[in-house]
């Protein structure tokens, strides 16, 4: 990348020898004649000396006056009689004189010959020139600082008779102080970022790097701010100034713009927008074609939160999000409304449904607002809709302030929002939560109490959820966009980050994939046949939850209470831990397993309480009806086998064949880029595949972001360490996540068993009282709410006495 100050440009852009003249990149080529001391001449230039015809500018000079170390142009030297092609180059001369000596540089007035675009005359003026319009004061809380001092210095260029435009005037003095030749570069005509520059500190900002850091990685790289060229605010105003143009005038258009031409590369890409009465865009949502492979494969839980701000419109993002066979997220679409109102939802949802093809999810998980609430009974009535658990624990805060600070209230009240696994069960301990804390009046418990269906997993044991009970997995989205934005970011700055984001994403699941098809979990138990055959057949991380279920199961009492020539009945338990026991059904000949939890129709995966009885019976596989398909590994062979099909006229898969190529380019252009003639090579060879592929797909904009706008119909929203050595080994980056991931889930697992354990072991005495020494069963009639009741054979033969 070439940093070099727009100062070195203009000191080394003229270079004079004593036989030849070389032009080395400013388009100047100088030639010493005699000396002028006037301080005009005529146009024609006839007293301006010859010029060779092949150069097309003559330098009047004497090769006894003092030059400048870094230029051909002495620093006393008059610019009278100087010829130039071209505005530009007129601009630059006076520029490079100007930074020579200490000042900046403002264009002035131009005159056309009549009838014609041909400029006749064109004046370059001191930056102090003139005064400022004190008439256009207002009560502004800031001011600029006034620069002018109606300095006369300027340099008038006329038009010559050979077509040339020469200098024929120039004012040299000044009325104020001249800038030290050092600071020269803090001037203002003496700054600007070059395009290598803007394009990378875009490419930057694009990956997430901030621009200051972008900015101090520039001067870094061109050793010190006298070099990098422009200041940290001409980088600021650059971008701004750039993404003014890229957006054609408005945002909305552009995002729309971008929509259309990926529908036009990808058929099966998806977008809708709506707009208000004002033609102002209020509503839009996108989704491309993996979205909705993922949505056919993974649909059956969608978690959507519209708690996301962060843009200058203040619209909410709404992105809906589910949940891989590597436990991982993935996106099924995205959403912009400009408002929470009910109307809004329906539209979002409906365009949601349109673009799955009417596949309607399984389970949707939001946060407690009842606009989103009322449209999804609208749009989804089939589905299950649930509400996350966080917000209502945060919810609790204010409305039970009171109750949260009595002694054990907060462990019963946890774990009837997250551990109950029947409806009887908890009806149980929401009647000793009522009685124990005398909290029947209370207005927030009992609204709480008539959405249980909404938000407590006992009622929701039909409808898988994986076990997923807040819209964390959401949120994650929107902290890992709103890191690469700020409330100044439009909607294209937003759409370009969540491309990046779900391409990390696809990657990282790619990742798992191979990892999954490369590798095999390590057992915790060796020659478990049920074991084996879940490492074969899930994925890792699937293949853990299997496993944990199994150790748990391991650890369970089971006891006959039924059985006939094909089904047996077990009451399941874990002793001193469940004093409620849970109900198996396993009928051998067809293989048909069932328990009172639902923790398979919840998960997907079959509990520890079924796991027990298939071991004890010798079961060696998991029946093929109780393995989900979603956790398996071959869930996305599919997918692959469509990519390898819609390419079988390539040798190579198009995912494949591009990695290939990028690698091989990468390594073409590194090689290059120390050699002048090698990167010629290099651009004639981009310049001319780009015609040739041109010819054979059309249009190709090398920069993604060059677009021509269709239209301008659509106006944008409304805005709104110890010291010492080491002694141990280094642990890797990677390590280090997962070492925190597997805390995170010891933590919550010894939360869970702490939270059980203390509410339990309260209810024991009340337990007690009602069965003596029986025990308490959860109910396998769904429609009860009621605990069963078994006596001890003691206890039946005194009832019958």
């Amino acid at each position: 990348m070439n940093n070099i100050n727009d100062s070195n440009n203009r000191v080394d852009a003229i270079q004079v020898d004593d036989d030849i003249t070389k032009d080395v990149n400013a388009l100047i080529h100088l030639e010493p004649i005699s000396p002028i001391d006037v301080e005009s001449i005529p146009v024609d230039g006839t007293s301006g000396g010859a010029t060779d015809e092949s150069s097309p500018i003559g330098v009047q000079a004497s090769s006894s006056n003092a030059m400048d170390e870094s230029s051909s142009i002495p620093v006393t030297q008059e610019l009278l009689g100087i010829t130039v092609t071209s505005i530009e180059e007129a601009f630059n001369l006076y520029n490079d004189y100007a930074f020579r000596l200490g000042f900046s540089v403002r264009k002035g007035k131009q005159y056309y010959v009549s009838g014609s675009q041909t400029i006749k005359m064109k004046k370059f003026h001191c930056a102090k020139s003139g005064f400022k319009d004190n008439k256009k004061k207002d009560s502004r809380s800031y001011s600029r600082v006034d620069t002018r001092t109606g300095c006369n210095a300027f340099c008038q260029f006329d038009l010559a008779s050979n077509g040339q435009l020469i200098v024929t005037k120039h004012v040299k003095d000044h009325n104020h102080e001249l800038c030290p030749p050092s600071n020269s570069y803090l001037l203002r005509s003496h700054r600007s970022v070059v395009d290598t520059q803007l394009d990378y500190l875009k490419n930057l900002k694009r990956s997430g790097v901030a621009l200051s850091d972008g900015i101090r990685f520039l001067k870094h790289q061109s050793g010190g701010s006298p070099l990098v060229g422009f200041t940290p605010r001409d980088a600021y105003n650059s971008l701004h100034t750039d993404s003014i143009k890229r957006l054609d005038g408005t945002d909305s258009n552009s995002l729309i713009e971008i929509f259309r031409q990926r529908q036009s590369n990808e058929p099966d890409f998806f977008f809708d927008f709506e707009l208000d009465e004002d033609a102002r865009l209020c509503n839009f949502f996108w989704r491309d074609t993996r979205m909705k492979e993922d949505f056919v494969l993974f649909g059956d839980l969608v978690v959507h939160d519209t708690t996301y701000r962060t843009n200058k419109y203040d619209m909410i993002c709404g992105p809906f999000v589910g949940m891989n066979h590597h436990c991982m997220n993935i996106m099924f679409g995205c959403g912009f409304l400009l408002n929470e109102r009910t109307d809004s939802f329906v539209w979002l949802f409906k365009t949601f449904l349109r673009a799955m093809g009417g596949k309607c999810p399984q389970t949707i998980m939001t946060d407690q607002c009842a606009a989103m609430s009322a449209a999804i009974s609208l749009v989804f009535p089939s589905a299950r809709h649930r509400l996350c658990i966080w917000h209502i624990g945060e919810n609790s805060k204010k409305h039970i302030k009171c109750l949260r600070s009595q002694n054990g209230f907060m462990e019963l009240f946890n774990f009837l929002l997250k551990y109950t696994d029947t409806e009887a069960e908890f009806e149980f301990y929401w009647n000793r939560l009522v009685t124990n804390y005398n909290c029947h009046k209370n207005v927030w418990l009992n609204k709480l109490y008539d959405i249980r269906e909404k938000w407590c997993s006992a009622f929701n044991k039909d409808y898988f959820s994986g076990g997923i009970l807040s819209s964390q997995r959401s949120e994650t989205t929107n902290h890992s966009i709103s890191k690469r934005l700020s409330k100044t970011s439009g909607l294209s700055d937003f759409y370009n980050s969540f491309v990046n984001v779900v391409s990390e994403w696809r990657s990282k699941e790619n990742g798992e994939d191979v990892r999954c098809s490369q590798g095999l979990p390590t057992m915790a138990l060796d020659h478990v046949k049920l074991l084996l055959h879940a490492r074969n057949v899930y994925t890792i991380e699937a293949y853990y939850l299997f496993e944990q279920q199994f150790l748990k199961g391991a650890a369970c009492h089971q006891e006959s209470v039924a059985s006939n020539v094909d089904e047996l009945k077990y009451h399941i338990w874990r002793p001193d831990i469940d004093i409620i026991r849970h109900e198996v059904c396993f009928n051998i000949k067809d293989m048909n397993i069932c328990c009172t939890c639902k923790f398979f129709s919840e998960m997907g995966i079959l509990c520890s309480h079924c796991l027990r009885i298939l071991n004890i019976h010798c079961v060696e596989k998991i029946p093929e009806k109780y393995i989900c398909r979603r956790w398996t590994k071959k869930v996305v062979e599919h997918r692959i086998m469509d990519i390898a099909s819609s390419s079988s006229i390539l040798t190579v898969a198009s995912p494949i064949w591009v990695i290939d190529m990028g690698r091989k380019w990468q390594r073409l252009v590194l090689s290059s880029q120390d050699n002048c003639k090698a990167r010629q090579v290099c651009e004639n060879l981009i310049e001319d595949g780009r015609r040739r592929i041109e010819g054979e797909v059309g249009p190709i904009c090398f920069d993604d972001l060059e677009r021509s706008m269709r239209s301008n119909a659509i106006q944008n929203p409304e805005r709104s360490d110890v010291k010492g050595d080491r002694n141990r080994r280094p642990v890797s980056t990677v390590q280090k996540k997962y070492n925190q991931a597997s805390g995170r889930k010891n933590y919550a697992k010894r939360v869970e068993s702490n939270t059980k354990a203390a509410v339990q072991s309260s209810m024991q005495e009340v337990v007690s009282n009602i069965v003596g020494s029986g025990y308490l069963v959860h109910p396998n009639d769904t429609t009860s709410s009621e605990l069963i009741c078994v006596r001890s054979k003691s206890q039946n033969n005194s009832n019958d006495n």
